[in-house]
């Protein structure tokens, strides 16, 4: 099998070795041609979370903070309404003002942007476009929209802020009330003066034997407890609104020092083509033209009805005789017909010697 397979491909060799060569020589300009040229544009971002400076993020604290930066990015641009504020800053905004125009925005952001971590602290934000305009105005209006989005955040704090000054104030309110009701009550009623047992004689009964507000006078009491806790409440408003503003100035600290641009994006100036698919079709060529010549040898050994030896032969024909392979050992050069009569006659005589063999 082996020898008629070597002696189908020697007797073929340029028709088999043509579609490897002449279909990779035929793709390879075209793909040359065909592959795009895009301009690309990067920038770095330092990410650091301040190790003195305590302030509510939702960081994964089993992250680095570029990988929680990255993974804030890559969030933001699977909403629609932060990928539409960035491409309205860029010369792509009016794709924005149709379905399809949005479904363009995708499709290039998702194939020409990319933002990955590049160690524990540095975020990689890089963009390819057709274009260098577009290429460098992508960058900068993703940058400057996140950082829209954190003051955001701030805004977000102050909505806080106010709201805890309200709870303050609507608990002071309450407590000046409970307080006057309390000294309108002891000025109406001067008797409750002396209920301190330590008044002496001026002291009632009632105080002398330690018994309780509650006891002595039920409505006093009931004014005292709402004193108490208005201004309970009045502490508790002023504690979660200092700590609130606190949080809020953290807060924003912390972002303008967790998200400092280090590297600016630049205008590219020189064209790049992509590598992967100059290469990518050669080669699927040239698979193609070696899968083509495979088909093609296999089809002409099927094909190919010549014996090479009498076991071929045996049951489809009879066997006259058979021409031994010839080897000549120390031909001259200059070789003339006794040479050749002797090379055919001494098989021939080895054979008539041999036992049974005829006369």
């Amino acid at each position: 099998m082996i020898a008629r397979f070597l002696d189908t491909f020697f007797r073929h060799v340029l028709l088999l070795l043509l579609p490897p060569m002449l279909i990779p020589l035929i793709v390879g300009p075209i793909a040359l041609y065909m592959t795009p040229v895009y301009y690309e544009t990067w920038a770095g971002i330092w990410v650091e979370r301040p190790t003195y400076l305590a302030y509510n993020d939702d960081w994964n604290r089993y992250n680095t903070p570029a990988q929680n930066q990255t993974g804030r990015l890559n969030e933001l641009l699977r909403t629609r309404s932060f990928m539409l504020e960035v491409a309205k800053k860029t010369s792509l905004e009016p794709l924005t003002a149709s379905a399809k125009g949005e479904e363009a925005i995708a499709d290039i952001f998702g194939k020409g942007l990319l933002i990955m971590p590049n160690g524990n602290q540095l975020v990689l934000v890089r963009f390819r476009a057709g274009t260098p305009q577009i290429s460098y105005q992508v960058v900068n209006a993703l940058i400057e929209t996140f950082r829209d989005k954190a003051s955001d955040r701030s805004s977000q704090a102050l909505l806080a802020i106010s709201f805890y000054e309200s709870r303050q104030q609507t608990a002071d309110e309450e407590f000046t009330k409970a307080r006057d009701a309390l000294r309108r009550y002891v000025a109406a009623n001067p008797r409750l003066t002396s209920i301190d047992p330590s008044a002496g004689a001026a002291a009632t009964a009632a105080s002398r034997l330690g018994l309780p507000t509650a006891a002595i006078d039920p409505q006093l009491a009931e004014l005292l407890r709402q004193v108490q806790v208005a201004e309970a409440g009045l502490d508790r408003a002023r504690t979660a609104l200092d700590q609130a503003q606190l949080d809020a100035s953290a807060s924003m600290e912390g972002q303008q020092l967790g998200f400092q641009l280090v590297d600016q994006p630049r205008m590219p100036t020189t064209a790049t083509r992509e590598r992967r698919r100059m290469l990518i079709y050669p080669i699927a060529a040239l698979l193609v033209g070696i899968g083509i010549s495979s088909t093609l040898l296999v089809l002409l050994i099927m094909s190919d009805g010549t014996a090479r030896s009498e076991q071929e032969l045996l049951g489809t024909a009879r066997v006259l005789g058979s021409v031994p392979e010839i080897r000549v050992r120390d031909v001259p050069k200059k070789a003339g017909p006794d040479v050749t009569r002797r090379a055919v006659g001494y098989p021939a005589g080895m054979a008539l010697a041999a036992p049974g063999g005829t006369k």
